[in-house]
């Protein structure tokens, strides 16, 4: 699984691997995410030997788009659940065993004050207890009545299947809304993978398969960590051998990612009344703020490329260094800037984006809405939960000091208590937007295996 697998996917392995991370099936508008508990684990097992073969693959369907995607994630409590012992898995990181709700991540993650995991619709501490989180069924319809259909076939409506609902979010759009509830074009940074991701882009922007798929190379040339068993384990033969000891171990974790769900409330009302009232006190008008702040047009046109255009059309293929290395277009605070920073962290620009290149993240989340409450269903794949998601949250997120900077948590995302700072660079002087407050909530989340379809069918027949 070295570089010529990256480049050139067997496709016995786009077989294994689930969909979702090759693609966000954008022609799709209906999501629902369910979210059970496994309370019969024998009929649990005859349910998912009835449903793995629905579980859609990372195989290109061309013009033939299905009406529906299915896909299947496991807590590690849920690996347990269906009876895998979970000391005799080696290899599963620290992170997804604890989950998203042990004591030091709250600090990590932001989750205090109203983010505070107590709070939470699903995945606290207590409901852990009294009904944990097991499976997390994501499926994709192309309408309301098919989609209700589709689940009924998958008997996610039944409580026959030893399943039980712990939680249930959905997340639709009208056609061609690719908006997020603050109003601006989403879904426009992905990294591009190689041996994954179809379509053409710059070769210094592909970032190798190990960095989202267990088993493959990253960015450092060194294979993403595989979860093993003993061979006994599996004497039917379902998982692959272990590359590292083919003839001791099986490779439970191959072509798997680490999925996080994270449902992110956003103050829409906040947003916009603090973008407009801080307007008053600056030279930039409030839609000038708000791209700004997110560093990027409504029309997901990037601020680097169009600093005084928002009709331009989205753009992604752009770095900092060359047009904007001091953040007077696009603020070095920006939500964007943060998340992929590229080339504009403090070293050389090369260097730079290596580094950056070492924290991507897929994001295939999905926008919901209830009532008057709005927000992301944020999912991320990657295969580091610490040095991917987790980093990404804190150490560019969170850090007040990112990139030289003093007192600037993310303005979007950031665990912010209207005591912080926006700096907006500019000549002569830099401008500092005060008193910024938290304008997304999280209302529940967990950390997930994405196995691949393998590792489902070991889990349905060992």
């Amino acid at each position: 699984m070295g570089k010529k697998r990256d480049s050139i996917l067997d496709i016995a392995e786009r077989r294994d691997i689930q969909g979702i991370l090759a693609s966000g099936y954008d022609h799709l508008d209906y999501v629902s995410y369910f979210f059970f508990q496994v309370v019969d684990t024998n009929r649990a097992k005859e349910w998912l030997r009835g449903v793995v073969d629905r579980v859609t693959p990372a195989v290109d369907p061309g013009s033939k788009k299905s009406p529906n995607c299915f896909h299947i994630a496991l807590t590690f409590a849920g690996i347990q659940a269906f009876g895998v012992a979970g000391n005799s898995i080696d290899g599963f990181s620290h992170e997804f065993v604890k989950g998203m709700n042990r004591p030091e991540a709250a600090k990590l993650l932001g989750d205090t004050g109203k983010s505070d995991k107590q709070n939470w619709d699903f995945g606290s501490p207590d409901s852990r207890e009294k009904r944990p989180i097991h499976l997390l069924i994501l499926l994709y319809g192309d309408s309301p009545e098919g989609m209700r259909a589709y689940a009924h076939s998958c008997g996610l409506d039944s409580v026959a299947n030893g399943l039980e609902l712990v939680y249930r979010q959905d997340a639709n759009r009208a056609r061609g809304d690719h908006f997020e509830p603050f109003g601006f074009r989403d879904g426009i940074s992905q990294p591009l993978v190689a041996g994954l991701t179809s379509g053409a882009g710059p070769a210094s922007h592909l970032i190798r398969m190990g960095e989202f798929v267990l088993g493959y190379e990253d960015e450092k040339g060194l294979k993403s960590r595989i979860p093993g068993i003993d061979n006994w384990q599996d004497p039917k033969g379902y998982l692959a051998p272990h590359p590292e000891c083919p003839k001791d171990r099986r490779a439970f974790g191959l072509n798997g990612s680490y999925l996080v769900f994270r449902k992110l409330h956003q103050d829409v009302e906040g947003f916009q009344n603090y973008v407009k009232n801080i307007s008053s006190n600056t030279p930039h008008s409030a839609e000038v703020i708000a791209a700004k702040i997110v560093g990027r047009w409504r029309s997901g046109a990037p601020l680097v490329l169009a600093p005084d255009n928002p009709g331009s059309e989205p753009n992604n293929d752009f770095l900092y260094a060359p047009t904007d290395p001091d953040g007077l277009n696009c603020p070095i605070g920006s939500h964007i800037r943060r998340m992929n920073p590229r080339d504009s962290l403090p070293t050389w620009p090369s260097h730079a984006l290596q580094i950056s290149n070492r924290h991507r993240i897929i994001r295939r989340g999905r926008k919901y809405a209830e009532g008057a409450n709005q927000g992301i269903c944020f999912i991320a794949l990657n295969a580091d939960l610490l040095r991917q998601f987790e980093f990404l949250q804190n150490s560019w997120g969170d850090d007040p000091e990112f990139n030289l900077l003093d007192n600037d948590r993310d303005p979007i995302i950031g665990n912010n208590d209207g005591t912080g700072q926006f700096t907006i660079q500019s000549n002569p002087v830099n401008l500092h937007l005060k008193n910024v407050p938290r304008f997304v909530t999280t209302k529940g989340g967990g950390y997930f295996l994405l196995p691949g379809i393998r590792t489902l069918r070991y889990l349905a027949n060992f």
